[in-house]
């Protein structure tokens, strides 16, 4: 009797039933654009609008969690440098939402803040670093002892038995320190997000992508080096944000929305075409199936898709219609990291069957 496939789990089954019906369970709030970093390729891009209030962020939160969205991502800028963030951070708990954290992890050197953030159970806090060494880190940041406190901030949430995802964007600077970052990570026991695309600012600014790792480094990363840099595990052929098999390219305004530090709801975090304001309107009910942004973008989103897959490389894309209307002035235009990205994933799957056919079914 051969073995039957896997059965989703029930969560999956929720996902993938949301993302078909354009239900969002997620919403990434950028509680402020305040940071104590001063990385050189952030993309976030102030307007000197002034940033909404903590009783206008419960406002928004409540119209959140009206809506039924299942978790909340704190972010920013540095969401703990918002003075009230566990003011911010126990709200959302109290609303009944799952809490997510992204930070830069300098204030959590301090174990009294970790002891805050233990209490309030966040599913996770996922802490961002840029090298394996001090002065790879620091030439990123621009701060001195950004480094030490990152580590110390690892090890502090760890012994919490906080999970944390460690995500390192790979920038020329640090595409040689790939393996000590994992093996940093290995030693804590957490896990480690490697991310290759460097996006423009989100005004359009392009100067971070002069950053970009080099190609001929791509071609060893999704090559030769990236089963071995993950434990085995092969290459992504999809959008971390689409579920398997749909028709859409993202979750762009589908699966999620983000919201600006000055109430603006976003498609998503890349693709911040504004849909309305949270403060001027009763309820997200009042746009989510309504508005003509947020269809827009889930036609793009078919559209793209149905476009890469005419791609000869179109099966090992993964693309973000934000980036692309940023670097290239359309949601629908091929940009260079992506199309780089691409033909070193498939070359990178080429070669693995042309080595092992049987392992051609793990792809």
């Amino acid at each position: 009797m051969s073995e039957s496939a896997p059965q989703p789990s029930p969560y999956r089954r929720l996902v993938e039933k949301a993302f078909a019906q354009s239900i969002p369970l997620t919403c990434q709030f950028e509680i402020t654009y305040r940071c104590n970093h001063l990385c050189t390729f952030c993309y976030n891009a102030p307007n000197g609008s002034r940033e909404l209030t903590t009783p206008q962020i419960f406002e928004a939160l409540r119209k959140v969690a009206d809506f039924g969205v299942l978790y909340v991502t704190l972010t920013g800028g540095e969401a703990l440098c918002h003075r009230d963030f566990f003011k911010i951070a126990g709200e959302v708990r109290r609303l009944g939402m799952a809490l997510r954290i992204y930070s830069n992890g300098y204030l959590m050197a301090d174990r009294t803040v970790v002891k805050r953030i233990a209490a309030l159970h966040p599913i996770e806090v996922e802490i961002s670093i840029h090298g394996a060494r001090a002065a790879t880190h620091e030439a990123l940041t621009r701060i001195r002892g950004s480094f030490q406190r990152t580590v110390q901030a690892l090890e502090n949430l760890s012994a919490a038995g906080i999970k944390i995802n460690l995500k390192a964007p790979i920038t020329r600077l640090n595409q040689g320190e790939l393996f000590e970052i994992r093996d940093l990570a290995d030693r804590l026991g957490i896990f480690v997000t490697f991310d290759a695309v460097i996006t423009p600012k989100d005004d359009g600014s392009l100067d971070p992508l002069a950053l970009r790792p080099d190609e001929e480094f791509l071609e060893k990363y999704w090559g030769e080096w990236y089963a071995t840099l993950h434990h085995g595990k092969l290459p992504p052929r999809a959008n971390h944000c689409a579920a398997d098999g749909t028709e859409a390219v993202c979750g762009s305004g589908r699966a999620g929305f983000t919201i600006d530090p000055y109430g603006n709801i976003l498609p998503c975090v890349a693709f911040r075409r504004p849909v309305a304001n949270i403060l001027e309107i009763p309820g997200l009910d009042q746009v989510w199936h309504t508005s003509p942004v947020l269809e827009e973008v889930r036609d793009l989103a078919i559209e793209a898709r149905t476009k890469l897959n005419k791609h000869e490389n179109g099966a090992y894309f993964t693309f973000c219609m934000g980036v692309a209307e940023k670097q290239m002035g359309h949601p629908l235009a091929i940009y260079p990291q992506a199309d780089i990205n691409a033909k070193a994933v498939r070359r990178a799957y080429d070669l693995l069957q042309i080595e092992d056919p049987a392992k051609r079914k793990t792809a």
